[in-house]
């Protein structure tokens, strides 16, 4: 083994008991793994963010919508949409928005209705077909209607095509089942009732449509252009704010856990400091004996590094067992209404991860070589003039 390393190992593990230098070590340590925890935790919600928001919002809308530039209906028959359809069999589904009034005894309450024919990922995974006369309402707008599965409510729409067919404007629906995404908004103004049953509601022929779904990522990157009027929108572009809004959080929260991060790292230039302060008759014994300085700074280094490396073990696996604990049992909530979901998303970046690390472990072996250049100024023949 070589003799810089064992002195640096023996300085870090010292079996003095009540050593300065291994507790200044281990002190630093310590400091340094929270800022690290912290860095890591923060580098895990942001991520954990922008991915359940993601991944919730392309299982309710799909990967994309086709529509109409100026939002009207769009006719089945359409060349473009047949060939479409063909080019992409069972990746597209067609759809009809519009906006309606839920009725349920003295209750009322406005609602998003989409016909559909097969329900969304994240209501249902086997991705079952909506059933004729019934709906699929939010766990929230079901609290605010005061209703249960297998209660009947009525769908007023605001304005038709056909106003002077009163069975278009009001028809009654059963409560087929009632779902919990997490997203708040959802859950309490958006429904689904076959597409057949909105064709009705919203006085649409058999070919119109308000769009296509596209449910699948490779077909909307094979038609994520289309000619005038028509044009895809994904749910990107949707919710533009809210991940223009992430992203601006994104660099201040790296920057204010990093502060902690950096306090540890000033630790170890404290820490090596006081140690050579502490050691410096055994750095003046070893300059006596002709050792290089070089040697004895890359003791020093050597130290730094393994208070780094023991701070980046200690700090990452930490911060991995507080992301599968949240994962597993959901312990810290936030507010549904506020954050699009009720729990806060953890996720691990395995990238992110490793390039946190390694910064901080090579920002521990600059920050351990700043102080020794005051062994430089270490003369032997003054420190050993009285042992």
């Amino acid at each position: 083994m070589p003799i810089s390393l064992k002195i640096a190992l023996r300085y870090l593990i010292s079996p003095n008991k009540g050593s300065f230098s291994s507790f200044a070590s281990w002190l630093a340590i310590g400091g340094l793994s929270i800022g690290i925890t912290a860095l890591l935790l923060t580098s895990s919600i942001i991520n954990g963010f922008h991915k359940t928001i993601s991944q919730k919002l392309a299982s309710l809308e799909g990967y994309g919508r086709i529509q109409h530039v100026l939002g009207k209906k769009l006719d089945l028959s359409n060349t473009i949409l047949d060939s479409l359809d063909k080019s992409h069999p069972n990746k597209l589904y067609p759809y009809i928005r519009g906006i309606c009034m839920a009725r349920s005894k003295n209750l009322a309450d406005g609602m998003i209705v989409e016909g559909v024919n097969f329900l969304p990922v994240e209501i249902d995974k086997k991705q079952s077909q909506v059933q004729l006369g019934t709906i699929v309402i939010g766990e929230t707008l079901a609290l605010q209607l005061n209703v249960k599965k297998g209660d009947e409510i009525f769908l007023q729409v605001f304005s038709s095509k056909n106003n002077n067919n009163i069975y278009r404007k009001i028809k009654p629906v059963t409560i087929n089942k009632i779902y919990k995404s997490g997203l708040q908004e959802y859950d309490k103004s958006l429904v689904f009732i076959h597409i057949n049953d909105a064709r009705e509601l919203f006085g649409f022929t058999e070919q119109d449509i308000t769009g296509l779904i596209v449910n699948d990522m490779n077909t909307y990157n094979q038609i994520s252009r289309l000619d005038y009027p028509l044009y895809i929108e994904n749910w990107e572009d949707r919710h533009s704010m809210l991940f223009k809004w992430i992203k601006l959080q994104q660099w201040p929260a790296y920057i204010m856990f990093g502060l902690i991060a950096l306090v540890g790292i000033v630790n170890i230039v404290a820490a090596i400091v006081m140690i050579i302060i502490e050691k410096s008759k055994q750095i003046g014994i070893l300059l006596a004996q002709g050792t290089n300085i070089n040697k004895l700074k890359e003791i020093f280094m050597i130290q730094g590094g393994f208070i780094g490396l023991i701070s980046a073990i200690i700090g990452g696996g930490f911060s991995i067992f507080i992301i599968w604990i949240q994962l597993e049992f959901e312990i810290l909530t936030i507010p549904s209404e506020i954050y699009f979901m009720d729990h806060i998303p953890l996720s691990f970046n395995l990238p992110m991860f490793g390039i946190i690390l390694f910064i901080t472990f090579i920002c521990c072996i600059i920050a351990s070589w700043l102080p020794t250049k005051a062994i430089a100024n270490i003369k032997p023949a003054e420190i050993l003039n009285y042992e």
